[in-house]
């Protein structure tokens, strides 16, 4: 077997903590200071790195079977829930949303996800139609021979939003952008990722990226140039990844719960339904005084604790998902079902 073409359990594992990081983003309290700097330096930029890892564009050698294959595994599940959600928003959601969500037309959400940028319905699926258009465009770019110049051009594609107004692009454009290269990075680089997680310089080379993350959030603090910025967080970024990947591969040589490796796997499925779960685990602890007062004293520990019964929240859906609707993530029916 070729290096790329085996099963790492780190990148399982990878997947997992991707995944973990955008529930725990998303739950409350919101995470300040420079815990929450790191958050939002990671957050994304590793579920774009691990989706570089992971995918192999040599199993595609023509555009368009590779756009049909990436449709069924991104498009498919993008518009399955969203008419699950929009019903939902229909019947139910809509009535107990703010005025203003109230006031909004009920072909809204049907409009916002045809532009890819859904912002009543299911909100974190943007992640999907993102994706679809940053791996289609990075299969073009990926036909330049030197990785060096195709990185370069990557890195200059990034700073674009930062060079011109693109808050409002279609299937979110501006993101597409700005992330690409941790995608790029990942797929082009594969092999040498995987070399250096085996390497026992690891930990010495994690640290001094460590070292070189802070020192660019405390330039970036002080840049008053949108564009410098916007290198600097990219730089930050790709600093903090490694060491973060190199945690998780310590981790994953110890035996871990299946589970992890269970919602790894389906990760498009929590990425739907976790803010759902967040909202109706948040609703039943405002009811309840004892959690309103353990939150109030220990607010992070809260945020971590709902993000960890959100996961486990996650497995129902992804069994009947998988056992009994697999055509809605793009996986095929197995035997015997």
């Amino acid at each position: 077997m070729k290096p790329t073409e085996i099963r790492y359990q780190w990148i399982d594992y990878a997947k997992f903590a991707s995944i973990f990081l955008i529930v725990f983003f998303h739950s409350p309290p919101p995470l300040t200071g420079f815990a929450g700097v790191v958050l939002s330096h990671l957050r994304l930029p590793s579920f774009f790195f691990v989706s570089g890892l992971l995918f192999g564009f040599e199993r595609h050698p023509s555009f368009v079977a590779f756009l049909h294959h990436r449709g069924k595994q991104l498009l498919r599940p993008y518009f399955c829930f969203f008419i699950l959600f929009y019903a939902y928003w229909l019947l139910i959601g809509k009535n107990m949303s703010p005025p203003e969500e109230q006031a909004a037309p009920f072909y809204r959400p049907l409009l916002e996800y045809l532009y890819g940028r859904p912002e009543l319905v299911c909100i974190p699926l943007w992640f999907l139609a993102c994706l679809f258009v940053l791996q289609s465009s990075f299969y073009l770019f990926r036909k330049f021979k030197n990785r060096c110049v195709t990185m370069i051009v990557l890195v200059a594609v990034s700073l674009l939003p930062s060079l011109m107004d693109m808050s409002r692009s279609p299937w979110m454009l501006e993101k597409v952008c700005f992330y690409i290269p941790f995608y790029g990075f990942a797929s082009i680089y594969k092999k040498e990722i995987i070399r250096l997680m085996e390497d026992k310089r690891r930990f010495a080379i994690g640290a001094v990226l460590l070292v070189l993350y802070i020192a660019c959030n405390l330039v970036c603090s002080g840049a008053e140039n949108e564009t410098v910025q916007s290198a600097l967080r990219l730089a930050g970024s790709f600093a903090v990844i490694v060491p973060f990947f190199i945690l998780i591969k310590l981790m994953s040589e110890k035996k871990l719960p299946g589970i992890i490796k269970y919602i790894g796997a389906n990760t498009v499925i929590v990425l739907a339904c976790h803010t759902y779960g967040i909202t109706l685990l948040t609703l039943v602890g405002h009811n309840i005084h004892v959690i309103n007062t353990f939150v109030a004293e220990f607010p992070y520990l809260s945020k971590f604790l709902t993000s960890v019964i959100v996961m486990l929240a996650m497995l129902p859906p992804i069994y009947f998902i998988n056992r009994y609707l697999p055509f809605v993530i793009g996986r095929e029916r197995t035997a015997g079902r």
